[in-house]
Parts: C-alpha cells; structure tokens; sequence
C-alpha cells in the first residue's frame, strides 16, 4: 500500500521507475504525469489546471498507486472482463462509473473486481 504522506522526490521516483505504465494511462492522467516530470511543481500545475494544488497533488498520488500495484499489469491481459478490469486499475474509474457505463449492476462489477484482487 501507498503512504498517505509521500514526498514530492518519492512520488517523482516512482513514476521515473514506472515509464512504461505511465504510457499506458489515459491522455489527461498521461499528461498530469508529465507535466509534473517536467515542471515538478504543484503549484504551477493547478495553476495551468486551474484546479487547487492539493487536488492536483492527490490526483498524482492516485495514479502513482495505481500504476505501482500488480493489478495494473493483469488487467491488461485478456481475461473475459478485461474492460471492466481496465477501466477500474487501468483508468481509476469508480465501480458506479463502470456500472453506468456497461450497463451493469454495481453488485456485478464490484464482484468482478473482487475476483481480481484475490
């Protein structure tokens, strides 16, 4: 599990280790990463974002936990769910998103997910 308080060093080691996922992620995560590779601050950022700095600095821990746990690499593979897998690891979305998207109940895509994580 990711640390709640991780520093600005740590969070921009980890997606330095990690560049391969991070090719992987949606355009606007993808650019939220390299904006802050390249600028490595919050402020100037949220500024450009025209969100506040702490929300930009949650969204990049966010993304830096989910393209660090193992289950962003399997939901890549081909597995009969692989779509509702990638949206929720892949893309962060939440299991109501997904239920709305796919036509499901949340039950459903919450128990796919379960299936997953064990």
């Amino acid at each position: 599990m990711f640390d709640r308080n991780i520093t600005k060093n740590q969070l921009l080691d980890t997606f330095d280790r990690m560049v391969g996922r991070i090719e992987l992620l949606a355009g606007e995560q993808r650019a939220f990463v390299r904006l802050f590779q390249n600028i490595r601050d919050f402020r100037c950022i949220a500024q450009t974002a025209k969100m506040h700095e702490a929300t930009v600095a949650r969204r990049l821990k966010k993304i830096a936990q989910r393209i660090s746990d193992d289950k962003f690499v399997s939901a890549l593979t081909d597995n009969p769910n692989s779509k509702i897998i990638k949206e929720k690891f892949v893309n962060g979305k939440s299991v109501g998103q997904i239920a709305n998207e796919t036509g499901m109940t949340k039950y459903k895509v919450w128990k796919m997910i379960k299936k997953v994580k064990n």
